[in-house]
Parts: structure tokens; C-alpha cells; sequence
């Protein structure tokens, strides 16, 4: 964003913008690892994700009750369909990771009905 509009913004406004930008750049990373199956850095995403809000919320009282207008808002709109799109794709990958787990609970349960995982066949030499 250039500086002549940063700056017809309040002061808490033209701090909010960096902050939103950075937190739209980690929405997209994440978001295009999920959709391009990249093994995705949840941690890391996580914390920088984690970091902006913790910024904005300390920001939230000096914008008050501020209306968002101009760059503001269209970065607040951008930031609003990043985070849609990126709750629907975690969304996808925690219901896989649910359909796998049962699918392993399930398993573990089948084994154990012949005896696979008791304690006794473990305890057992082979030979």
C-alpha cells in the first residue's frame, strides 16, 4: 500500500494494515499448502497467525469504534475471504484426519478380537 494513503488513515488504522497484511501473506502460505497437499508447517502457521491477532487485539482499543473505510476495510474484506477459505480447508483436513483415525481404531479393535495385541502376545518368544 503506498504512503500517502497509509497515511490518510488514523494512526491506529495505519498500524492495523501491516499487521492485517502480514496475517493475509500466512493465510495464503497456509492455503496453498493445503490445496497443493504440501506438507503444511501447522506450527509455525499457528504461531504467525497467533502473533498478528495478539498485535490487532492490542490495537483493537485504540481503533474504537472506528468504521473501516478505504484501504482498511479492503484489507479487512481480503482477510475475511482468507479466513474463510482457509477454515474450510482445515476443515477438509481434520475430517480426513477423523475418517483415518477410525479407520486405525477400527483395525487396532479387529486385532484385538484374535488375540493380535494382548499383553500374552507379546510376551511370547518367538521362534
Amino acid at each position: 500500500m503506498s504512503q500517502p494513503l497509509r497515511r490518510a488513515l488514523s494512526p491506529a488504522a495505519a498500524a492495523a494494515l501491516p499487521i492485517i497484511e502480514r496475517l493475509v501473506a500466512t493465510l495464503s502460505a497456509e492455503n496453498r499448502d493445503l490445496e497443493q497437499g504440501r506438507r503444511v508447517k501447522y506450527e509455525a502457521y499457528s504461531q504467525s497467525k497467533n502473533q498478528a491477532l495478539l498485535e490487532l487485539n492490542r490495537l483493537a482499543p485504540a481503533l474504537g469504534g472506528a468504521t473501516a473505510t478505504g484501504p482498511l476495510s479492503d484489507a479487512l474484506a481480503e482477510l475475511h475471504a482468507k479466513l474463510e477459505i482457509n477454515r474450510r480447508a482445515l476443515a477438509v483436513q481434520l475430517k480426513a484426519c477423523h475418517a483415518v483415525s477410525e479407520i486405525i481404531a477400527r483395525a487396532i479393535q479387529d486385532g484385538q478380537s484374535d488375540g493380535t495385541y494382548t499383553a500374552l502376545a507379546w510376551s511370547r518368544p518367538r521362534g
